[in-house]
C-alpha cells in the first residue's frame, strides 16, 4: 500500500502527517501546512486542478488515500478547471450543486474509478474517534440530557438533508443549525440568543448517510474555547463517528472551565 493524504484545513491533517511518516504524498488545498514535513512529496494546489492532482498521486505510485480536514466549498467560478477537472464538474452534474455529502461522494466515487482505494479515519487512526460517556468531571443535569436529544432529533432530520452536522439547544430551544459557516461560526451566533438559566449546548455528530470516509465531524481545543468564550455549558458528539483532537487537552479545557464534553451513541441512524 502506497498511502496519499489529502489535506484540508484544521489540525486533523497535520496531526495524521505526523503520525504516518511513511506517508507517499501529500497534497494541500489553497495554503502550505503550518509544520513542514521535509521527507514527504508534497503538492499545494487548489481544488480544480484535477488532472496536476491525479499525475502527482501516479508520479510517486499512490493506490490508495486518505481525505482529512476541513475543505472551504469554493463558488463554480472560483474552481479554475484544468481539463480533466472540467471532465469530472461535467461527470458530477447536479451533485456539484448539492450538499457536501452529495458532492464528497461523487469525487469519492470518481477516485475509485481512477483505481484509487479510500481508506477512513478508523482504518488509520482509531484512537482519534470519540468515546462513548462522559469524559469530563462536569456531568449534563437530566434537563441538559432531554436537550441533547431535541438536539439529536433535529440533527437526524437535518443529516437526512444534507444540511449541517451541528446544532446549538438551551432549555428545549434550538438556538441555531450549521450551515456552510462552520461549528465555531456557530457557536458565535448562537452565544448572544443565550436565556438566563442553563446555557446552550452544541450537538454535533455525522449525517445517518455519511459516508465516513470523508467529511468526519470534528472538534478540537479551538472548538472548546469557542464552547468557553460564549458560555456554553458543554459539547454532545455522536461517539464512533466524530472525531475528537487533541483529546487530553480538550478534557483539561473542559474540567477547568466546568464544560462537559461527552460521547453518545444515537438512537437512530
Amino acid at each position: 500500500m502506497r498511502l496519499g493524504l489529502l489535506c484540508g484545513h484544521g489540525a486533523l491533517p497535520i496531526l495524521l502527517a505526523q503520525a504516518h511518516p511513511q506517508l507517499a504524498a501529500l497534497v494541500f488545498f489553497e495554503e502550505k501546512p503550518a509544520v513542514p514535513f521535509p521527507d514527504i512529496p508534497q503538492l499545494c494546489t487548489t481544488l480544480g486542478k484535477i488532472g496536476a492532482i491525479l499525475q502527482f498521486l501516479r508520479t510517486h505510485d499512490v493506490d490508495t488515500l486518505l481525505l482529512a480536514g476541513n475543505l472551504r466549498r469554493p463558488s463554480f467560478a472560483e474552481l479554475r478547471f484544468d481539463a480533466i477537472g472540467l471532465k469530472w464538474s461535467t461527470r458530477l452534474g447536479k451533485q456539484f450543486f448539492q450538499g457536501d455529502d452529495a458532492l464528497l461522494h461523487g469525487v469519492i466515487t470518481l477516485l475509485e474509478e481512477e483505481g484509487f482505494t479510500i481508506l477512513g479515519l478508523s482504518d488509520v487512526m482509531s484512537s482519534l474517534l470519540t468515546p462513548a460517556g462522559v469524559l469530563t468531571t462536569s456531568h449534563p443535569t437530566p434537563a441538559e440530557e432531554e436537550d441533547i436529544e431535541t438536539g439529536w432529533r433535529v440533527l437526524h432530520a437535518l443529516g437526512v438533508m444534507d444540511i449541517g452536522q451541528a446544532v446549538v439547544v438551551q432549555q428545549g430551544l434550538v438556538l441555531g443549525v450549521e450551515a456552510i459557516e462552520g461549528t465555531q461560526a456557530l457557536i458565535h451566533r448562537c452565544a448572544p440568543l443565550q436565556r438566563t438559566g442553563s446555557a446552550a449546548i452544541l450537538v454535533k455528530g455525522a449525517k445517518p448517510q455519511q459516508d465516513m470516509r470523508i467529511d468526519v465531524p470534528t472538534v478540537g481545543e479551538e472548538t472548546m474555547e469557542a464552547l468557553r468564550t460564549s458560555g456554553f455549558r458543554g459539547v454532545a458528539l455522536e461517539a464512533g463517528r466524530t472525531c475528537l483532537l487533541q483529546k487530553k487537552s480538550v478534557i483539561q479545557q473542559a474540567n477547568i472551565s466546568s464544560l462537559f464534553v461527552m460521547g453518545v451513541h444515537r438512537a437512530f441512524s
